[in-house]
């Protein structure tokens, strides 16, 4: 999740050195990285979720759509790996070593995958880090 949000702070700032839409610059970033479009590169940095396999039953989809219409009648947290959703229980989100019942989750309504989630759970990440290291 971290190399995302950099590359996304790198995107804005290339967006601003070049006076181009922050879409072009995703894209740039992209192809500077060897990758054709942004979708993809952003999709090999996502791993944070999961990033070896687990003994837990989680719920994998292709679709946006088909993972939010199962989270809604399920519950869970709705999570992304490489361009694909899963929604897991709050046990594997215990298992990753953060707090399931945290106000953040409710913020984002539970998935990870919308509009600036993933900057609000690293910026909780972050701040339970350094709390524990003091």
């Amino acid at each position: 999740m971290k190399s995302i949000i950099e590359a996304k702070k790198l995107a804005h700032i290339l967006s601003k050195e070049k006076g181009i839409r922050l879409k072009q610059a995703l894209e740039l970033l992209a192809e500077k990285n060897n990758f054709s479009t942004w979708k993809d590169y952003k999709n090999s940095l996502d791993t944070f979720w999961y990033e070896k396999s687990s003994s837990f039953l989680n719920h994998w989809f292709t679709q946006h759509q088909e993972a939010q219409d199962y989270q809604k009648q399920y519950g869970g947290y709705l999570l992304t790996y490489k361009g694909q959703y899963f929604v897991a229980s709050a046990d594997y989100i215990e298992h990753l070593g953060i707090d399931s019942k945290h106000e953040v989750w409710k913020k984002i309504d539970f998935d990870v995958s919308r509009s600036n989630a993933l900057e609000k759970i690293y910026e909780y990440l972050k701040f339970t880090k350094e709390v524990k290291n003091g």
